[in-house]
């Protein structure tokens, strides 16, 4: 798994910042601050990453999922008050939409594996600052009752607390999987 983890996303700016220019630089020959010799790589190695105890617990939640873990198992990682929310159409995607307690993500959960058979899962940038992790990637499911392939780009914006995750809210493209969804 690819993870880059930034401190803030003012540490993203400022690079984003350097790196436009040094390009300026690298084009006109000059640099564009007459007061700083910094160069991008001087900038990036002056920002401190480390891994976080909320990514951690995210990291262990994906282990699970990955090796197949039951649905209670799965629920267990969320607090009891915890809020699942994966917009789209809630009439043909039975396991997407707003779901609160573990109760309600344990069947989340049971629904998705009664419905879908994920085929790949990569995770292409993972964004970590406090408790919060946001994880940026593609899937491809099949829907088992038409043998139909969603595939989506989708981001997870992933809260933790006190160990366990509050906040889970996946993006991907609804329209896709709500028509693959239809028989």
């Amino acid at each position: 798994m690819k993870r880059i983890v930034l401190m803030s996303g003012l540490a993203l700016m400022a690079i984003a910042s350097l790196s436009n220019h040094v390009k300026a630089a690298n084009l006109t020959g000059k640099a564009g601050n007459h007061h700083s010799n910094n160069t991008l790589s001087d900038a990036a190695a002056q920002i401190v990453v480390q891994d976080s105890t909320a990514l951690k617990i995210v990291t262990a939640f994906f282990e699970k999922f990955k090796s197949g873990a039951s649905p209670e198992e799965l629920a267990k990682s969320f607090d009891e008050k915890a809020e699942l929310f994966i917009p789209g159409d809630t009439r043909n995607v039975p396991w997407i939409g707003k779901r609160v307690g573990r109760a309600a993500i344990t069947e989340h959960f049971k629904l998705l594996r009664e419905n879908i058979k994920p085929e790949k899962l990569e995770f292409t940038d993972i964004l970590s600052k406090d408790n919060r992790v946001v994880i940026l990637g593609y899937l491809e499911s099949r829907m088992k009752k038409n043998n139909k392939v969603m595939k989506s780009e989708f981001s997870i914006d992933i809260v933790v607390e006190n160990g366990l995750l509050t906040r889970y809210h996946l993006l991907e493209d609804s329209f896709e999987v709500s028509g693959k969804a239809r028989l």
